[in-house]
């Protein structure tokens, strides 16, 4: 695969004086400071590949339609469908540039690092049999492990370089690092001495990313954590500002530019619940001091040990006849949900102009993307469908009570359910 020099540019990502129509470019918004502007919606690889059970060829149609439209942020990871993710942006990223519908300069494009699955946990299982195994695993079973030493990620950031055709990624994240407080727990570690641990690696591991910063490898970097913004009283939850504080700790200016982490009208801990003793939550403590913030996992809500789909079912007739009867009940209660959710968000928005004729998923869109502190909500968006719906979303008009519009959201749905 050719190899494309250079990274995403703060000039080259600048919406134009031409980009008036084309909703996608003139909405973006600057990562970090100094950094490239962003698409308050960014493209999710989490569930894209080439074998056919990941979405393919209908994800790489998507991804063509959204790049084409103007949307400039992808996401993915080292083990998304199975290392499949980065190699179908490498190659659709080497299309457009080859046909001079983007430069390289207009593309910011993040991976994460963490995950051992998959060609991985063959690669790891090797080389422990040779005697130089990857060292500080977190394992759970045979088929998922989990590191950030130094050596892990210096291995697998040539190996994403390789798959997605870039000299350099813009954004590198550690993928949920808290899997190591995770082993912790279980093997009955006290939660004040592993979190000494996790923290004192975790500056390990940042400093061997500020060697890929300095060495042209990455332009920033960070971490990617589900557990960020959870209440401290969670064994392994994770602190903005401790993470923060140990990436100051190697340079009063840190390359440590980004966090990602879930948020959605149910998991709304990253936006309402104070961190510490600071008085401000993870999402104001980002936004003073310059870190941008990916969302993950906007329509996907975890409650009571149990998914809750923020979006309305689309199946159509020929998959429904396939449907056993307790799928087909399972449907019908999203079906209710979805109408009941959208009938709650649109009263929370009543004198809101513009938002009358909304889908459920573009005022979840909406609210989310312009919550103060937000850079970017990542969207599955696997289908072209689904990229003219997001679309859509940001051509409507901006909420400057984002905040108070998803508080009432979310206080009556604690309510309700």
């Amino acid at each position: 695969m050719t190899t494309h020099i250079g990274f995403a540019t703060s000039q080259g990502t600048k919406p134009s004086s031409q980009s008036l129509g084309r909703v996608f470019e003139s909405r973006r918004r600057v990562l970090y400071k100094g950094g490239p502007s962003v698409t308050p919606v960014g493209f999710g690889t989490y569930r894209i590949g080439f074998s056919k059970n990941l979405g393919f060829p209908d994800c790489v149609n998507a991804l063509e339609s959204a790049l084409r439209k103007g949307l400039n942020l992808i996401d993915s990871s080292s083990n998304y469908g199975h290392g499949q993710s980065e190699m179908l942006i490498g190659k659709t990223i080497t299309k457009l540039i080859n046909e001079n519908i983007i430069k390289r300069e207009n593309i910011v494009v993040v991976s994460k690092v963490g995950y051992i699955q998959a060609s991985n946990i063959e690669l790891a299982k090797s080389r422990e049999l040779q005697g130089n195994g990857f060292q500080e695993i977190s394992k759970f079973g045979d088929e998922t492990w989990h590191c950030i030493h130094p050596d892990f990620i210096f291995d697998q950031i040539e190996r994403s370089c390789s798959r997605l055709g870039l000299e350099t990624i813009d954004v590198y994240l550690l993928h949920n690092p808290e899997y190591m407080l995770k082993r912790f727990e279980l093997d009955g570690m006290d939660v004040e001495e592993a979190r000494a641990l996790f923290y004192s690696r975790l500056k390990e591991s940042f400093i061997a990313l500020e060697k890929l910063v300095s060495t042209g490898k990455i332009k920033a970097y960070g971490i990617s954590s589900n557990n960020l913004g959870a209440p401290q009283e969670e064994y392994s939850s994770v602190s903005i500002k401790k993470v923060h504080e140990v990436a100051k700790s190697i340079f009063e200016n840190p390359n440590f530019k980004v966090v990602q982490f879930p948020m959605n009208w149910i998991e709304v801990s990253p936006a309402f619940y104070d961190i510490e003793d600071l008085g401000e939550s993870t999402l104001s403590y980002a936004q003073k001091n310059d870190i941008g913030v990916m969302l993950n996992r906007p329509f996907n809500a975890m409650f009571n040990d149990g998914l809750i789909r923020l979006t309305r079912p689309q199946v159509n007739k020929e998959d429904m006849d396939k449907l056993d009867a307790g799928m087909k009940l399972g449907l019908e209660n999203w079906s209710k949900l979805a109408s009941d959710l959208e009938r709650l968000a649109k009263e929370q928005l009543a004198d809101v102009l513009g938002y009358d004729d909304a889908t459920l998923s573009q005022i979840v869109v909406s609210t989310l993307a312009w919550y103060p502190g937000v850079t970017s909500v990542l969207c599955g968006v696997r289908k072209e469908h689904y990229v003219d719906d997001v679309e859509q979303a940001l051509a409507r008009p901006s909420l400057p009570r984002a905040r108070e519009h998803l508080y009432g959201i979310y206080e009556n749905l604690e309510f309700s359910t």
